[in-house]
């Protein structure tokens, strides 16, 4: 009885010791890594030894599902059998050192990747056709993240961490990648007002030469920019460094055909910075609120995690190749003007269009396929987008009440034009006019697409509203889905309440508040009476 005790009382929830007693998929749960990349991370751990209180592979255990799963220090002194929350802490200090000395410099930053590397195992085939000129040039992506941190009783800390942009209290740093999501260098983490904006913060890595920066990028190669860094763009072209960055609309509605070509050209390459940004907040220690007490090997903690991924985890692109066929058609079109605007206009000047509401059902329209939507917006994005607007634009069918519809417009004069009115997903104020051009007698029957959002008169590709046209109707033929997910987002419409809305109007004065409460006071009454009865 007193071994079985024992036995029982010396058992662990989670034995990192014996590397079969838990199979891969635990191991990537709870580590966010599988069994043989935790055996392989745990040879750099060279300086560490074992003790009497934890081995090095559970003390590497504790470290990882740390960052994978954002457990307490207390939390983690449960499952692992710890003495303390503070035996949990030297643990984690212990492994961040032996990492960040012998682990991370081989994964991680400029000096660990030469430039022949990156071009010829990092760079896509995409971004060197949209946006090289010369053979050696390199694309690299840098972009600013997010690190939530609490709200600090020191006020300077405090004013220093807070972002007017999310307003909240954050930390940082600008993650610099190849094109194919390799990650480069993690720089940072840096403060959050205003002083410390994203084109601020590459601006001061790039002139204090920042992990020798300067000295890896050459001439001419380029970096792919959002708008907010456009305040380093003369840097940077003092530095003879080219910038790639989406257009600005200069107080215009709609961006030119060639501005809306060029500014496709860079989202088509700079998804992948986002993606990246995506991996390092599915390690959870970084999704939620840091605690002010760990944001001092928060910069640590964050380039341990960027090294394992570019050791264990694939690329956002894998294969380098893909995409040739798609980048030269881009390529071609570039500079193409949208022909469908050019004969909207020629047609509104001519004469007046007449168009006529119908349900889409009734609309006579070439059938695509997915294939064939996604060719003609050279990605999936729009396609993803295209299905949220399609259910915001279902509406109560006059015909029958119990049933959704999806309203389209026909022109009388034009039978190869329809179109639809999308609502903006931003503001209420905003609709969009959505018009596609057909004929069913070609091989390829979308003659031609132009709408009035900011992007939709490029022909590189079309945007969300015009997808959600073309799928809705050219692919799913006008089927309305008639069941949703338990958990889709839809559900949570029906399960939130909205309160009510008076009108100012309504009850304007004392006596109408007064006859409002005498109202209510005797529908309870009758109400108590009636149960009385």
């Amino acid at each position: 009885m007193i071994d079985f005790r024992l036995t029982i009382n010396s058992a662990k929830t989670f034995d990192f010791d014996n590397p079969s007693s838990l199979d891969d998929d635990t191991y990537k749960t709870i580590t966010g890594l599988s069994r043989d990349n935790f055996h392989d991370v745990r040879g750099h751990l060279t300086t560490m030894n074992n003790s009497n209180v934890r081995s090095v592979r559970v003390a590497l255990a504790v470290f990882l599902t740390k960052l994978r799963l954002g457990f307490s220090n207390r939390v983690l002194a449960c499952l692992f059998h710890l003495k303390s929350k503070r035996t949990v802490s030297r643990i984690f200090h212990q492994v961040r050192e032996a990492l960040m000395k012998y682990f991370v410099p081989l994964n991680l930053g400029f000096q660990h990747i030469t430039r022949d590397v990156v071009l010829n195992y990092h760079q896509t085939v995409i971004a060197t056709e949209l946006l090289t000129n010369e053979p050696d040039q390199i694309v690299l992506i840098a972009d600013g993240t997010y690190l939530y941190c609490q709200k600090s009783s020191n006020n300077e800390f405090q004013r220093r961490t807070y972002s007017n942009h999310k307003h909240r209290h954050l930390i940082k740093p600008m993650i610099i990648t190849a094109s194919n999501g390799y990650i480069l260098s993690v720089l940072g983490p840096f403060f959050a007002n205003s002083s410390n904006n994203d084109a601020a913060i590459l601006k001061h890595c790039l002139l204090n030469n920042e992990q020798q920066i300067l000295n890896w990028l050459r001439d001419d190669d380029i970096l792919v920019l959002d708008r907010g860094f456009r305040d380093v763009v003369n840097t940077l072209t003092r530095l003879r460094l080219q910038v790639a960055m989406p257009g600005f609309l200069h107080n215009q509605k709609q961006f030119s055909p060639d501005e809306a070509n060029r500014t496709r050209f860079v989202t088509k390459t700079r998804w992948v910075v986002e993606s990246v940004n995506g991996k390092i907040k599915n390690w959870k220690f970084f999704a939620q609120t840091l605690q002010n007490t760990s944001l001092p090997f928060a910069g640590n903690c964050l380039d341990i995690v960027c090294a394992l991924i570019n050791k264990y985890y694939c690329p956002a692109i894998a294969n380098i190749q893909d995409g040739q066929e798609i980048a030269a058609q881009m390529r071609e079109m570039w500079k193409a003007e949208n022909a469908l605007e050019q004969h909207l206009r020629e047609l509104d000047q001519g004469e007046t269009l007449r168009w006529s509401k119908y349900n889409a059902a009734m609309c006579l329209f070439p059938s695509l396929t997915e294939d064939d939507v996604r060719n003609l917006t050279f990605g999936s994005y729009q396609i993803k987008m295209a299905k949220s607007y399609i259910v915001d634009h279902l509406q109560q069918s006059d015909i029958n009440e119990e049933q959704l519809e999806f309203v389209v417009e026909l022109c009388g004069e034009h039978d190869d034009l329809v179109r639809a009115r999308f609502q903006s997903r931003h503001s209420n104020r905003k609709k969009y006019i959505a018009t596609v051009r057909f004929n069913e007698k070609n091989e390829q029957p979308i003659t031609g697409w132009f709408c009035t959002c900011s992007v939709g008169g490029r022909e590189v590709g079309m945007c969300s509203h015009i997808t959600a046209l073309l799928w809705h109707i050219g692919v799913e033929r006008a089927m309305v889905p008639t069941s949703t997910h338990p958990l889709s987002a839809s559900k949570s419409l029906t399960a939130i309440d909205d309160s009510m809305k008076f009108s100012d109007d309504e009850y304007n004065s004392d006596n109408d508040i007064n006859d409002l409460r005498g109202t209510i006071g005797t529908a309870n009454a009758t109400n108590d009476t009636e149960l009385d009865w």
